[in-house]
């Protein structure tokens, strides 16, 4: 389990603000004693990473109020910020910061003096992780221990974590009740050099906000595939504008009304020619009516043509006698019309039967 500290290490170059020392090479610590801490080329290497792969710059405070900021009854400023970190052999990690104009001003005011890094550390002493930096005017803060302790999730070494806290945090990480703080403590790590980083994001507020933002653009895209789907849908096999079409059924007995219709008007021609041809003796009565009967039904202009092309019997259209008698004498009968010749030739008579001798 790492720890937390601070200590006040180094003085302020007025000559030179932009670049800060932060941590001496090799064992530091209190001048008085106690806890001691080491930095190398190596565990400095590690610090430069970690500052390489943050979205968000490291924060400078003043006399370390951000770490009590949760507790906080007002602003709690920023006096400078820093990313680029850098190792000289022999002297120590430097970074390079950008003051605001207030703290640059006091600063040259000589108002503050020092410069107090928080940082991590294992069992060992090694410094392991940096935290944030703050101006101050005490040389030595060794450790910070009221002050770490109201953050709550660093440990450092008194206080446990709260358990509400270690609740709500395990809540937030997707990590089971009983993790420890060692464990939440790798879940923020991860969060932050991965997650946090991926998304460009500052906070975990923006990162749901971001996924939220990546779901609507996506349920947006989802509703307006499927709104071209069903409008293509509907193109195609959409229902019917009853304005412009009507029921198969109505359609269905329609066409068998027409077929009747024309069936019934095919067959009455069939008939009127029929009769005509049948009484001037164009058609005999039998196979030649049946046969050109059925012709009509199919093809009522063949049927036509070939009833045309035959030529009345004389015999059929006007009396054999020419209006004569047997005696040789003129018959002034009336003569026959063609439709009561076509009667008599339906019952098989003559017109001798209905206006000679014989009748």
């Amino acid at each position: 389990m790492w720890k937390l500290a601070t200590a006040s290490l180094s003085g302020i170059n007025k000559d030179n603000t932009a670049r800060i020392q932060l941590f001496p090479a090799g064992w530091f610590g209190a001048p008085s004693g106690g806890q001691r801490w080491f930095l190398d080329a190596s565990l400095a290497q590690r610090l430069i990473d970690a500052a390489n792969s943050r979205v968000n710059d490291y924060q400078f405070d003043y006399e370390h109020q951000s770490l009590n900021a949760p507790q906080a009854s007002g602003p709690v400023p920023a006096s400078g910020w820093f990313k680029s970190l850098t190792w000289v052999e022999g002297e120590g990690l430097f970074a390079d910061v950008k003051w605001t104009e207030r703290a640059a001003s006091l600063i040259q005011a000589d108002e503050y003096r020092y410069v107090s890094p928080t940082f991590r550390y294992d069992e060992q002493g090694n410094v392991r992780e940096l935290v944030n930096a703050a101006l101050t005017n005490m040389p030595v803060l060794d450790g910070m221990r009221q002050v770490a302790a109201s953050l709550m999730f660093f440990d450092n070494g008194e206080k446990p974590m709260n358990e509400n806290l270690r609740l709500a945090l395990c809540a937030i990480m997707g990590l089971k009740q009983e993790a420890d703080e060692a464990a939440i403590q790798t879940a923020l790590e991860d969060l932050q050099n991965n997650q946090l980083k991926e998304a460009n994001c500052s906070s975990i507020g923006a990162l749901i906000d971001a996924h939220k933002a990546q779901l609507t653009a996506k349920d947006q895209a989802i509703q307006e595939g499927q709104t071209k789907i069903a409008a293509l849908s509907a193109a195609q096999t959409g229902a019917p504008d009853p304005t412009k079409f009507v029921p198969v059924a109505v359609v269905d007995d329609l066409r068998n009304e027409l077929a009747s219709l024309s069936s019934q008007i095919q067959g009455d021609k069939v008939e009127t020619l029929l009769t005509a041809a049948l009484s001037d003796g164009r058609v005999m009565k039998g196979a030649d009516e049946d046969n050109l009967r059925e012709l009509g039904k199919s093809n009522y202009t063949l049927m036509e043509k070939m009833i045309g092309t035959r030529k009345p019997i004389k015999a059929l259209s006007q009396l054999q006698s020419d209006g004569m008698t047997f005696e040789g004498g003129r018959d002034n009968s009336v003569e026959l019309t063609a439709e009561q010749l076509a009667i008599c030739s339906q019952f098989g008579n003559t017109a001798e039967d209905l206006t000679g001798e014989k009748k």
